[in-house]
């Protein structure tokens, strides 16, 4: 016998009252903060509030289903079926519906897929179909979806800071090989070059889910951040830099040991003209420092200055640095 069982009933008899009453109309602030505490003061309740927050949205998606309504109609108090001369009608008319109920389920009522790029060199903040608030770093591109019965969007590249809006459908967002299941919170994604997914959570509750050889489940707490890795392993939450991830969408790059690639990557958003490494040795290096965004100068002059590092003009324009001989 499962000993678990009854603790994980608990559990999700908790999660499903939650459900109910943050649907309602009276929820009230307080209530709403006292419930994402509870939400993260274990993961297990993450889980636990994803499948009853999974349940209720697909029986209300049910309930109100028109089609649904319309035959129930036209159901009740009728006499046998095998009683009626059109029984043989009926039934394919039912089996239509029944596909009909299947297909607009399984597409979702084929929602219009929406793109958000900023191409510039600043970030812009922008409100999404469902009421959600982005802000999209510079050269950052993703793609949302919003159904009757869920939402979504894909970090296509880039970086992104999300305030959900509250809804009854959660939002999972997909950046590269991870999932997050999101309950209406703020939290940030960046796609790195080599791969690498960064998440930071500065409210709320997240689920993050890898996929690949090393697939992984992990919840985020308030403050915390973590990066999952191009094979799916999740490397342990780390406390967050509040300066790191306030900064960047008011266009200041706080660097607090970064490695040396990510912050070119960065700083290569906001200027026209890349930087590189030409000498893989470079790659250890850690850069701490906060700069403004596009300030490509200051930040090369601080790397001459504090590790003898040179920049050569490439043919094409990009500026490779090297250890100076």
């Amino acid at each position: 016998m499962d000993r678990d069982a009854p603790t994980r009933d608990a559990l999700f008899a908790r999660a499903a009252a939650w459900v109910a009453r943050l649907d309602a109309a009276d929820c009230s602030r307080a209530e709403r903060q006292a419930f994402e505490d509870w939400l993260a003061g274990d993961p297990a309740r993450v889980r636990a509030w994803t499948e009853a927050e999974r349940l209720h949205a697909r029986a209300a998606s049910l309930r109100n289903d028109p089609w649904l309504r319309a035959g129930a109609r036209h159901v009740v108090r009728r006499p046998p079926l095998y009683r009626r001369p059109l029984f043989g009608f009926a039934a394919a008319a039912a089996l239509c519906l029944a596909v009909g109920i299947g297909w607009a389920w399984t597409t979702d009522g084929n929602p219009t897929l929406h793109t958000y790029v900023n191409s510039g060199a600043a970030p812009q903040q922008q409100v999404l179909e469902d009421g959600s608030v982005v802000v999209l770093d510079a050269h950052t591109t993703l793609t949302a979806r919003f159904g009757w019965r869920r939402r979504g969007i894909e970090l296509q590249r880039g970086r992104m800071q999300l305030q959900v809006a509250p809804a009854r459908q959660a939002m999972r967002v997909q950046a590269g090989n991870s999932t997050l299941r999101d309950i209406g919170t703020t939290f940030q994604v960046e796609r790195l070059d080599d791969g690498r997914i960064d998440v930071a959570l500065l409210e709320g509750a997240l689920e993050i889910d890898s996929r690949g050889a090393e697939g992984m489940r992990r919840a985020l707490r308030p403050g915390q951040q973590l990066q999952v890795q191009p094979s799916g392993r999740i490397a342990p939450a780390q406390p967050l830099s509040r300066q790191q991830a306030e900064g960047w969408p008011l266009g200041r790059l706080v660097f607090d040991a970064t490695p040396l690639p990510v912050a070119l990557a960065r700083m290569n958003r906001y200027t026209p003209t890349r930087v590189v490494l030409g000498d893989p040795a470079l790659s250890a290096l850690a850069v701490s420092g906060t700069f403004g965004a596009g300030d490509q100068a200051a930040l090369l002059s601080a790397l001459e200055e504090g590790w003898s590092i040179t920049r050569h003009a490439r043919a094409d324009g990009t500026l490779e640095l090297r250890r100076r001989q």
